[in-house]
């Protein structure tokens, strides 16, 4: 994981694109699926009109699988189907680095899983993401993060919309959530801000974030398919100045 919270200085989206400086690039308009075979950089793009707008996938060397993306806006995605996601993962193993993402996927209300079951990002397989002003809008189908990731670090994580949960945590963690908001109007599906697999082996830690305009998420706002009390760590130091967020975080910017 590393580093003393990007102490060096360098953006985040300047520690991506370094990153990923010798691998492929895919920048433009995109208007249908599109396959991402990792290593890759996914920078100064939009994507429309997709079922699935950057399906990250490794299935060729090197086995690499990681992608990266910086400047990109995801709008106005199509389905045939009841599932879908701006971004989504398969494969064992995947981290994403994110900086400067906006997904505003308008799918249809949530109804239920068998007709609605479309999010934000899907992260199947996935060890870890790692994400900077990052912004999923509109939010109205069954979750905007369906974080199915071994550890995820947000920070200027924005969620609004009236979707099923906001944010589901399949894994332990830890997790964090740093200078983020997070809110949901309930006008759709449960309502809940938070959605934990296991509540009593979950761990979150929270800096400077609001839930729907709160600085701590209330419990009937959370929601456990098993266990009952989760560990929600609210920090009086900010993570990224003590050594454990990814050193792609910065907390002077």
């Amino acid at each position: 994981m590393g580093g003393a919270g990007g102490s060096d200085g360098v953006s985040a989206s300047a520690w991506i694109v370094d990153h990923f400086a010798n691998d492929p690039q895919l920048t433009g308009p995109f208007t249908s699926r599109t396959r991402v075979e990792t290593p890759a950089l996914i920078i100064q793009a939009t994507a429309t009109n997709a079922k699935y707008a950057f399906d990250v996938r490794e299935e060729e060397s090197p086995d690499r699988k990681e992608a990266g993306f910086v400047d990109v806006t995801i709008a106005d995605l199509a389905s045939p189907d009841h599932f879908g996601a701006g971004i989504g993962t398969l494969d064992d193993g995947m981290t994403l680095y994110l900086s400067r993402v906006t997904i505003e996927p308008k799918w249809d209300p949530f109804v239920d899983y068998a007709t609605t079951n479309q999010d934000g990002i899907v992260l199947d397989g996935s060890v870890a993401i790692y994400a900077e002003d990052l912004t999923i809008t509109n939010v109205n189908s069954d979750t905007a993060i369906d974080n199915k990731a071994t550890a995820s670090q947000f920070v200027r994580l924005s969620i609004s919309g009236p979707g099923h949960r906001s944010i589901r945590y399949w894994r332990d963690g830890p997790h964090y959530l740093v200078e983020s908001s997070v809110e949901n109007d309930q006008s759709a599906g449960s309502g809940a801000l938070l959605w934990f697999k296991d509540c009593d082996t979950v761990q979150l830690k929270v800096y400077d974030t609001t839930f729907d305009g709160s600085s701590t998420v209330a419990p009937n706002r959370v929601s456990c398919d098993s266990g009952s009390d989760p560990n929600i760590e609210y920090l009086s130091v900010d993570p990224r100045t003590t050594g454990e967020m990814h050193e792609m975080f910065s907390a002077s910017e």
